[in-house]
């Protein structure tokens, strides 16, 4: 009596689970000689084949199930996969973003987009952030993090590498190459340089620090010019009050849009004057304004009468504004 085909199709994915895809495929070929319209037993070949190593007859095992009728997003994940083992990266891409493009909510599609982009020149920051995504479906799958560090892996990101490695470990302490990959990386961030902001990062700190740095003039500027009118002819310790006020609100201004913004760009700001002159210039003269202006708080409340300190601060703050005036934002 021939055995059912789905009972065929059932024992192979236990034989490939337990490591064994040749006895898997040597199960399913002669099933689907029998039964050759039957389009999971063709993606459970297809899948065999990949575990076995053997992309080209997976190729061909996926091309099969996708004209027939079953899952269609399975077979375009292993089109797509074995597109990739065979070096054809750019029709793997393809492949994969429409797997994404019909189910865009199944983690398994992005995970296979991710591992693909990864492997292209051109696409590997993007495997990041679609690794990222794959995660965000599935808190609970080791594979979605451990894609996720691969990705990072290959751009040198050891700390979202070492993260996410580390939630594929706690989700399947049994993955050798997952700790071993986490080994890695944390030899690796031990004494590794902290690589490049991207060019879409610093655009994004950039359109982020800007508006703050104008805001930041406004206050300096005309809380200095309040503060000098009102120090005359000779400041008093409740001066200092206000001018810690000011200080706190110059705080406030820089820290709350820091706060709201995600890590790539809190990174990428802390970066940014190195690659954007007219920003270094700012912040370097905002920041010894607000330096002099603390310092002479502090002195007005010991009893201290001067007001140069004021001045220097004022004078800074009119240089740095200056800067973002003329700067304009561009």
């Amino acid at each position: 009596m021939v055995e059912p085909i789905a009972a065929v199709v059932m024992r192979a994915a236990e034989l490939t689970a337990r490591g064994l895809p040749h006895q898997a495929i040597d199960l399913l070929r002669p099933a689907l000689a029998v039964n050759p319209l039957h389009g999971e037993a063709w993606c459970r070949l297809a899948a065999a084949h990949l575990d076995a190593g053997e992309p080209d007859p997976a190729l061909n095992a996926a091309k099969r199930a996708l004209v027939l009728d079953g899952d269609a997003v399975w077979a375009q994940r292993l089109t797509a996969l074995a597109l990739s083992e065979l070096g054809r990266h750019r029709e793997a891409v393809v492949a994969a973003r429409e797997c994404a493009r019909r189910k865009p909510g199944d983690w398994r599609c992005q995970v296979v987009l991710a591992e693909v982009l990864a492997n292209t020149s051109d696409g590997q920051r993007e495997a990041v952030e679609v690794a990222r995504e794959a995660a965000h479906l599935a808190p609970t799958e080791a594979r979605a993090f451990q894609v996720l560090g691969d990705a990072a892996l290959r751009v040198r990101d050891w700390g979202t590498a070492e993260r996410a490695y580390r939630t594929a470990l706690r989700l399947d302490p049994t993955d050798d190459d997952v700790r071993a990959n986490l080994t890695t990386v944390r030899r690796k961030r031990g004494g590794a340089p902290m690589p490049p902001p991207s060019r879409e990062a610093l655009h994004a700190a950039h359109v982020l620090v800007w508006p703050t740095l104008s805001r930041l003039a406004a206050l300096l500027v005309a809380g200095g010019l309040i503060l000098l009118l009102a120090g005359m002819p000779k400041p008093t310790p409740l001066l200092g009050w206000f001018s810690g006020l000011l200080v706190v609100a110059c705080l406030a201004v820089v820290g709350l849009p820091l706060l709201r913004a995600g890590g790539a760009v809190r990174r990428a700001v802390v970066r940014l004057p190195l690659h954007r002159p007219k920003v270094a210039v700012t912040v370097a003269m905002f920041g010894l304004s607000a330096l002099v202006l603390l310092g002479w708080t502090v002195a007005l409340l010991l009893g201290a009468t001067t007001m140069q300190p004021l001045v220097v601060a004022w004078l800074c703050a009119l240089v740095g504004g200056a800067v973002v005036v003329l700067g304009g934002g561009r």
